[in-house]
């Protein structure tokens, strides 16, 4: 898929395990991929999952022969190893999905206050972590730079206030996070007893979850259950929310696709159809 990726229309590979740490990849696989977005010039970013204490020390390695290259985007999803990057010079820090929205904005006020509508309360919900000026500083003091969102539209007027404090948005397409397990359910249904020789079944199917009463589409992956969005671009997001103008003025425009079993985006012909309508709609 990596060798699909870098020989589509995109700008940016990405490469890494979002979500679960027994997928992270060895040192002489970080290095053929990093070869080989360099030599279709693609910027290449390295993502990594929440990871334990036994896996540190080989994320610890990876940051050190990215940091060594120059230039390289990290992304983080947890405080471990955001820490384990911060200080390294030449590697630019992201803020993963999953440190955007856990630990999310409490709404304790709005939901202890009998005078907040029911309304203000829900809207509390589509905020993220970063819907709070201490949280800001603090990861702008770790060094980030950039951060991942979902394509929820309740939250997209949320992002304005994320933009003007000075952070660039990456929008995920098509697949949102719904929950995420430690233990994962996917390896328990198909009977793989051991992560660390896990033959990651998740890299060719997927789940459908049944449940037709809530009108979404629900699948598990791995680790992780998603809710599969058809987002469009022309009547969701320059139509309906208010940093358009924005989002075309700065670098916050990058919109994620992810290639997997769900979303069928297995090749370039299929990541070159999406860029294409994606600029014709906008």
């Amino acid at each position: 898929m990596l060798k699909e990726a870098v020989k589509s229309n995109c700008d940016i590979v990405r490469f890494g395990p979002e979500f679960c740490e027994w997928k992270i990849p060895n040192m002489h696989i970080l290095r053929t991929a990093y070869k080989l977005a360099k030599t279709e010039e693609k910027d290449f970013i390295y993502v990594t999952p929440p990871v334990s204490i036994s896996n540190l020390k080989k994320i610890q390695r990876h940051f050190n022969f990215l940091n060594v290259q120059g230039g390289v985007e990290i992304v983080v999803n947890d405080l471990g190893t955001l820490n384990l990057a911060h200080g390294r010079s030449y590697l630019r820090l992201h803020l993963g999905r999953q440190l955007v929205y856990i630990p999310a904005r409490c709404p304790w006020i709005e939901i202890t206050d009998r005078d907040q509508e029911i309304r203000q309360v829900k809207e509390a919900y589509y905020q993220t972590s970063l819907n709070s000026e201490p949280m800001i500083d603090v990861i702008k003091d770790c060094g980030v730079q950039s951060v991942d969102v979902d394509w929820i539209p309740d939250g997209f007027p949320y992002f304005n206030f994320i933009i003007e404090k000075g952070l660039n948005l990456s929008i995920h397409l098509h697949l949102v996070p719904v929950t995420v397990t430690r233990k994962c359910h996917m390896a328990r249904f198909l009977g793989e007893k051991d992560p660390e020789i896990c033959s990651r079944p998740c890299i060719d199917r997927a789940f459908r979850l049944e449940n037709d009463s809530l009108g979404i589409e629900l699948f598990l992956n791995g680790n992780v259950v998603f809710r599969l969005v058809k987002p469009s671009l022309k009547d969701k997001l320059f139509k309906l929310f208010k940093i358009r103008d924005k989002l075309l003025k700065t670098k916050a425009n990058d919109f994620v696709i992810t290639m997997n079993p769900i979303t069928k985006i297995e090749s370039r012909d299929a990541i070159n159809k999406l860029i294409f309508d994606t600029a014709r709609a906008r």
